[in-house]
């Protein structure tokens, strides 16, 4: 069960604060009221983590989606043919391509044998997993459908490492193009200066100032990748051309598998919606999908509560709200997470056709730019030379 940390005031106005166990936020808030107290504010309290692993420097140094996807596809199969969670992860400890994931694996453990659940363990490495992974795991254990959801995250860190190594080619074609730019820009001048000249020049500012670009483009991605700033990184990813798609059709599909998983455990559907919205790892579907199950337990249908939210596309409400009037929304959510499957798929292709496009015309842009400074630098060089003779 979640814990959450409040702060509330009771009868006497006097404030009150501590922590309390219950499915989700609006249940704190519930629990609390009943004991007499006005909640002022309620978060989820997070587990503390090992110092190695809450450190910046593994903001840095993200764990690979293929090395993810190994960890969850390895411990679904082997709690799905009846191996316990802590002899699970003690087994996977040891096949693992990771040493940071061998180690959560070794530290989680002992935990895992104590009682703790395994979405508690892996919320202490909030700097290993992505914000969304404790929540499905969660859900998963809570409905009794933890292999299903390991699976479901393998394949999403599948598709995940699917798509980075599509990608990857662009990453490499633009740090190439850049380093090629900045070096071969000047170098004709060393007809005139020298080629010491151009080698002090190198050594002096064009590497540093490579390597400075660099630096900061790897420290930029581990400040984003920071929890005070989830929210932030979340509304400037799903505004991007051509990658916001994709990312917005992932995490709708994670929030309809697990959606899925709570009707097939018999979860109330208020809060299957919020544990939902939780896990697509995107604070402001997580607070709309918190409000579209507030007013669920105001009695509002469920196509109601969601028309307003814009949680979901108006396909995808109408297959939810047809299946619950004809007594099949289990089936329909199924359905609808197959087309949010499609439609992500479809933006990955997108996304990595675009990502070769650009890198392209970019790199063309680029290089022509360089060449030209070049060319010109080289006919200087040749008119100085000619002058001095």
């Amino acid at each position: 069960m979640p814990v959450f940390a409040y702060q509330a005031r009771d009868a006497a106005g006097a404030r009150r604060e501590g922590t309390i166990e219950a499915a989700s936020s609006a249940a704190a808030a519930v629990a609390l009221r009943e004991q007499g107290l006005y909640p002022v504010r309620i978060r989820a309290a997070r587990p503390d983590a090992p110092g190695w692993a809450a450190s910046f420097w593994q903001r840095l140094r993200p764990i690979a989606p293929a090395h993810l996807a190994q960890f969850f596809t390895q411990l679904a199969s082997l709690i799905r043919s009846g191996v316990n969670a802590h002899e699970a992860m003690d087994e996977v400890s040891g096949l693992l391509g990771d040493d940071r994931l061998a180690r959560v694996a070794r530290e989680i453990t002992p935990r895992l044998a104590a009682g703790e659940g395994l979405a508690d363990g892996l919320a202490r490495y909030p700097a290993l997993f992505p914000p969304h992974v404790p929540p499905v795991v969660r859900a998963g254990e809570q409905f009794g459908g933890l292999p299903d959801v390991l699976e479901s995250l393998a394949e999403q860190f599948a598709t995940d490492a699917a798509i980075d190594g599509r990608l990857r080619w662009v990453r490499w074609y633009y740090g190439a193009v850049l380093v090629l730019a900045v070096l071969v820009a000047p170098f004709p001048q060393f007809l005139t200066q020298g080629i010491g000249w151009y080698a002090r020049l190198a050594l002096t500012t064009l590497v540093p100032a490579l390597l400075g670009a660099f630096l900061l483009a790897w420290l930029l991605r581990g400040v984003m990748n920071l929890p005070r700033l989830a929210r932030v990184r979340s509304s400037v990813l799903l505004a991007v051309p051509v990658l916001g798609p994709m990312l917005r059709w992932s995490a709708l599909a994670r929030l309809l598998d697990t959606l899925h998983l709570s009707q097939r455990a018999g979860v109330s559907l208020d809060r299957g919606v919020e544990m939902a919205g939780a896990a697509t790892g995107h604070p402001r579907m997580a607070d709309a999908a918190h409000r579209a199950a507030e007013r669920m337990r105001r009695g509002e249908p469920l196509a109601e509560a969601l028309r307003d939210t814009r949680l979901l596309p108006s396909r995808a409400r109408e297959m939810l709200a047809s299946g619950a009037s004809a007594g099949r929304l289990e089936a329909s959510v199924i359905g609808a997470a197959t087309w949010a499957k499609e439609h992500r798929d479809h933006a990955v292709n997108a996304v990595a056709g675009s990502a070769a496009g650009g890198a392209l015309a970019v790199g063309a842009v680029v290089t022509l730019v360089a060449l030209a400074i070049a060319w010109r630098n080289y006919y200087e060089a040749i008119f100085q030379m000619a002058g001095g003779d």
